[in-house]
C-alpha cells in the first residue's frame, strides 16, 4: 500500500512539472488585445489587417500596468461605415493602454489612441480630422496559449469643416470580441470583430460600423 502512495505522488509530481513545462514553453504573460499589458519593458509589434484597413503598432511595456506607443493605419474603408464610399486614408495616432485588474484567469483595461487623420474623397478636398477613440476590454485567459476578449469601444473623431461632412463630431459605438493564440511564447496570431452604429451628430443619420481584423504580434 505504501509503495502504491508513493507511485502515485510520484506521478502527481511528474504531472505537475510537465505541466509547468508546458506553460513555460506555450504560455503568455502578456496581451495586444484584451485589458492585460505587454509587460513591463517589452517591446512589442502588432500588425493588423482586414477592414477597413491595415495598421502597425509599436508597444512598449512602460510599467507592468501601462503600455505606450504609436499606430499608422492606411485604410480604405471610411473608419469602417460600410456605406461610405471605398476612399484611401491615413492615421498617425499615439497608444495608451492601462490596466485596471488582473486575477490571471480575468483582465480589465483600458485603451486610448488620439491622433490626426486625413481622407482623400475624389471630387472633394481632404477630409482632415482627429481620432479621440477609447475602449475597454475584458480579457479571459482560456488556456495557457489562448486569450479570448470582449470589447466596447467608442472610437471617435472629429472631422473638421470641410464640403463633405461639414466638421462634426462622428461617434461610432461598437461591441465585439477577439481571439488571441500564442504560437510561441513571443509569436501571436489575432483576430477582432467589432460592430456597432455610427452616428454623425450633426447630419442627422447613423451608418453601420463594422470591423474585422486578422492581427500577428511578435515580442522583439
Amino acid at each position: 500500500m505504501r509503495r502504491f502512495v508513493s507511485l502515485c505522488a510520484l506521478f502527481a509530481a511528474l504531472g505537475t512539472g510537465t505541466s509547468e513545462a508546458i506553460a513555460q514553453v506555450h504560455g503568455h504573460d502578456g496581451s495586444v488585445i484584451t485589458g492585460r499589458t505587454v509587460g513591463a519593458n517589452n517591446d512589442v509589434l502588432f500588425f493588423q489587417a482586414g477592414w477597413p484597413g491595415i495598421s502597425a503598432s509599436l508597444i512598449h511595456g512602460a510599467t507592468p500596468k501601462v503600455d505606450l506607443g504609436g499606430i499608422f493605419t492606411f485604410n480604405y474603408g471610411f473608419e469602417g461605415d460600410v456605406n461610405a464610399p471605398v476612399v484611401p486614408g491615413l492615421k498617425l495616432q499615439g497608444l495608451l493602454r492601462a490596466n485596471f485588474t488582473d486575477s490571471g484567469k480575468l483582465n480589465l483595461g483600458i485603451n486610448f489612441a488620439p491622433g490626426p487623420l486625413f481622407y482623400f474623397f475624389r471630387g472633394y478636398p481632404t477630409v482632415i480630422g482627429m481620432d479621440v477613440p477609447i475602449g475597454l476590454a475584458v480579457g479571459i485567459r482560456a488556456s495557457p496559449n489562448v486569450n479570448v476578449g470582449l470589447m466596447f469601444e467608442l472610437p471617435m473623431f472629429v472631422v473638421f469643416g470641410t464640403s463633405r461632412y461639414d466638421g462634426q463630431l462622428v461617434l461610432p459605438i461598437l461591441f465585439g470580441g477577439g481571439v488571441e493564440y500564442f504560437i510561441e511564447r513571443n509569436l501571436a496570431l489575432t483576430f477582432t470583430m467589432k460592430m456597432g452604429p455610427m452616428i454623425y451628430t450633426a447630419s442627422d443619420f447613423t451608418d453601420f460600423d463594422f470591423q474585422a481584423l486578422f492581427g500577428l504580434a511578435v515580442k522583439l
